[in-house]
């Protein structure tokens, strides 16, 4: 939800008052019914406190936790493959032969006809904060059997193999969650997801899988660090120092 966002983020200030639930439900366009649930979860989770005839206000441990959890923990786990297979848990959702979508095969035709699709929702805490789907060629599907993806990430299944993961085309934008993301993810239904594609290819470039993974953004910070260069006489741009 937004609020626990403006907490993360100090528009919220720990101490400050919450806006009434009938005010909450006309901002957002929620019922009356699903923000007082949220709010439930909130001040269960300690992030909020609610003082019966006063009102509900921020809480200094809410405004930490928040922050901890948003910008720390699971930015720290992304970079960390190993670290992520070890402290998360997954919940396998779809493991199937399929034929490629075509917005898949348009972005990586490489792939073929047919993919085996895997798909997985990351818990890290008790809380979902990753769905990645996994189309993977043909050749490849009998790697993947059910058992072997329990909590390990694709690119290890590809290491013990043989086959060495080298680098990847990788492209993220924003989406909106459906019926399906929002209830795996357990935001509103079109609450704002960061949605990362990546085609991930071997030393000769052979593609070896294409995934797109939906986080919750309350979950990840996107980082990087970038400098400025003159473009042109008069031009200049911010450009990713590799």
């Amino acid at each position: 939800m937004m609020l626990q966002q403006q907490l993360a983020d100090g528009t919220i200030a720990p101490g400050a008052a919450l806006p009434s639930e009938p005010d909450l439900a006309h901002r957002t366009h929620l019922s009356r019914t699903t923000v007082r649930r949220a709010l439930a979860r909130l001040a269960a989770e300690g992030m909020i406190e609610r003082r019966h005839g006063s009102g509900t206000y921020a809480t200094t441990q809410g405004a930490v936790r928040a922050r901890s959890a948003a910008a720390v923990d699971c930015s720290k786990l992304l970079g960390d493959l190993r670290a992520m297979a070890r402290t998360t848990t997954t919940r396998l959702l779809h493991h199937a032969m399929i034929a490629t979508p075509p917005r898949v095969l348009a972005a990586c035709p490489e792939l073929g006809p047919r993919v085996l699709m895997v798909q997985r929702t990351r818990i890290y805490r008790g809380k979902p904060f990753v769905v990645i789907t996994h189309y993977l060629p043909e050749r490849h599907a009998a790697l993947f059997a059910k058992s072997r993806l329990k909590s390990q990430p694709t690119i290890f299944v590809f290491e013990k193999a043989g086959i060495t993961p080298a680098r990847g085309d990788q492209q993220i934008t924003a989406t909106a969650a459906d019926h399906v993301f929002s209830r795996e993810l357990a935001v509103n239904i079109g609450a704002p997801l960061l949605a990362i594609h990546r085609a991930m290819r071997d030393a000769k470039g052979a593609v070896l899988e294409y995934h797109e993974a939906l986080y919750d953004p309350e979950f990840i910070t996107v980082q990087m660090e970038v400098q400025r260069e003159k473009v042109g006489k008069d031009g200049f741009r911010w450009r990713p120092v590799r």
